[in-house]
């Protein structure tokens, strides 16, 4: 039960660390200062713990499906945000487009903290009311926060230790495939309340690298990684990438034409 602690709740909370240290880093590039986290954080919280209380109700909307409908919804918002941060990421200069980029950065959080700490909350809160279990799951869960909020950590102080140039396409580059990411593990929820079809693999990667293992279970909550992807989980992961790409393109336009600094 410790070790399962461990790996449930670090999977849960790597996507959300990792998501915040590239958006602080490209904060930081764009010297918005940390004002937009410390407001997404007490927001966050209060929805974390509304979604628990009403977690029941949750659960039984749209005939069984609500839990996980909304959970990709959120997921999918927070690719949907990424993209005009990535557009306005940039180069932001003027008030306006500061005060945007901010905002957008509140919502992304708040979005993904809600997402991931929801179902630590839930993890948590079901097996500790276990007595024979409940210490192994505090300490496996504090244990799990503990590695994932590091390893956010050491991603900031590696995107942030690399040249002005590299850090910037190192934050968009991070940020594009932790979207692209959300989106396949979207489509993955969707897939098992049958709201999308479910399809046959286009290949089978469990003998390689297995979800079930320790490095499938990271790759599944950073980057969406799917041993046996369905062609309409591999078509929407590759489109999110595109669209991701053409969105950072976009902001390299408005640069250009605007004759943004580096």
């Amino acid at each position: 039960m410790f070790l399962n602690s461990v790996v449930i709740v670090l999977r849960e909370v790597l996507e959300a660390a990792v998501l915040v240290s590239a958006l602080l880093a490209l904060a930081r590039n764009a010297r918005l200062g940390n004002g937009w986290l410390w407001m997404a954080l007490p927001i966050a919280t209060c929805l974390v713990l509304l979604y628990a209380y009403l977690l029941a109700v949750i659960t039984d909307a749209m005939d069984g499906a609500g839990q996980e409908v909304i959970n990709a919804s959120l997921q999918v918002g927070v690719y949907l945000l990424l993209l005009p941060i990535l557009v306005a990421g940039c180069s932001p200069v003027g008030s306006q487009r500061r005060r945007m980029l901010s905002a957008l950065m509140t919502v992304a959080v708040t979005f993904a903290i809600v997402r991931e700490c929801a179902e630590v909350h839930i993890y948590v809160r079901a097996f500790a009311a276990l007595q024979e279990h409940a210490s192994a799951v505090w300490a496996g869960s504090a244990l799990g926060i503990g590695i994932g909020v590091s390893a956010g950590v050491l991603v900031y102080a590696a995107l942030r230790a690399l040249p002005a140039r590299w850090s910037q396409q190192g934050c968009q580059a991070m940020l594009a495939l932790i979207g692209a990411g959300m989106v396949m593990q979207a489509t993955m929820l969707l897939e098992q309340v049958d709201w999308l079809p479910d399809q046959a693999p286009v290949w089978d990667s469990s003998p390689w690298l297995s979800e079930q293992s320790f490095m499938g279970e990271l790759l599944y909550a950073v980057l969406g990684y799917e041993a046996t992807p369905g062609v309409l989980q591999v078509t929407l992961y590759l489109g999110s990438l595109l669209v991701a790409a053409g969105a950072l393109w976009w902001g390299w336009k408005e640069r250009v034409k605007h004759a943004l600094p580096e």
